[in-house]
């Protein structure tokens, strides 16, 4: 399943970039790290990537993250 792995900057922004992510709702599933506590995957599909990458520019604007990777491997993956 293709994805997006962001790593925000400060751990306490998971929650506010839930909030702003689930505005654009059904574009992907993001998921946090338990072992990275500050990285969030977010699991999507391949004709929705640009989309969601254009809506995780938008949302730079409020939240300090960069984008660690992007996959478009179409493999069934397991969430940590």
């Amino acid at each position: 399943m293709p994805h997006i792995k962001i790593e925000l900057e400060h751990r306490n922004q998971i929650v506010l970039f839930n909030y702003l992510y689930s505005l654009y709702q059904h574009l992907g599933w993001p998921r946090a790290s338990k072992y990275k506590k500050t990285e969030i995957t977010i699991y999507t599909t391949m004709d929705l990537l640009k989309k969601n990458m254009k809506i995780l520019n938008m949302i730079s604007n409020q939240i300090s993250f960069k984008i660690s990777g992007c996959s478009t491997s179409q493999q069934k993956t397991i969430p940590d």
